[in-house]
């Protein structure tokens, strides 16, 4: 039979090693690596078992199980700091991400004192924050008047409307009332949300809440 190619028996190689190709296939193969050294050792090659001693295989398992070990503490670290930091965020938002409490006249009032302070009456369930300004002298319909701008804060957990704290039993109310200056000093009381620094910023200018302002007390 005439030689045939290298190239080609090298194509065929891993077929006849895998035993998948006819037997003349088969027959033509076997004739050729009789007279080719180089394609019997390419076959040599090809029919090589992977071999790893026992002491290699060992170390390599070791070092597959401290890997797998090193990955689970990681992952367990990272788990662990996670479920904290929601957590944490949880917590931070129920009990101190605040809102300004709606006004409303049963839940705020203003009321006077036997020694002429003013203060103001909450009547809900709880809150969380109260801020007030000192009188601010302000021009209103043409007239100089001293006006104390207010309002309160409330959380998820100290909201009125959730009442997830519901201090009923042992209310004492004089935490509920909060003083804000004589009347004699006051000629109106406002109910709005205010930034201090950022009207400071703006010139301090404290008439540019009155557009939004509700009018909850006044001579």
């Amino acid at each position: 039979m005439k030689g045939i190619n290298c190239n080609i028996i090298k194509d065929i190689l891993p077929l006849y090693v895998d035993g998948v190709v006819s037997d003349d296939t088969k027959e033509m193969v076997e004739e050729h690596l009789d007279r080719c050294e180089e394609c019997k050792k390419e076959v040599g090659l090809m029919k090589q078992e992977l071999y790893i001693p026992a002491e290699k295989e060992a170390s390599i398992i070791k070092k597959f199980k401290r890997k797998w070990r090193n990955k689970k503490l990681i992952i367990s670290v990272v788990s662990i700091l996670l479920t904290g930091l929601i957590l944490f965020g949880t917590f931070a938002f129920i009990f101190h991400y605040d809102r300004v409490v709606p006004y409303t006249e049963s839940l705020i009032k203003i009321e006077t004192q036997d020694d002429d302070m003013l203060v103001s009456h909450y009547y809900g369930v709880d809150y969380y924050s109260v801020s007030a300004t000192h009188p601010k002298t302000l021009k209103i319909d043409g007239k100089e008047k001293n006006v104390i701008f207010l309002y309160y804060t409330e959380t998820i957990a100290n909201s009125p409307s959730k009442k997830l704290i519901n201090r009923k039993e042992n209310r004492d109310e004089r935490d509920y009332i909060f003083p804000l200056d004589n009347k004699e000093n006051v000629d109106a009381i406002y109910y709005v949300q205010f930034d201090t620094r950022k009207i400071f910023n703006n010139g301090n200018d404290w008439s540019t809440l009155l557009e939004d302002a509700i009018l909850i007390w006044g001579k």
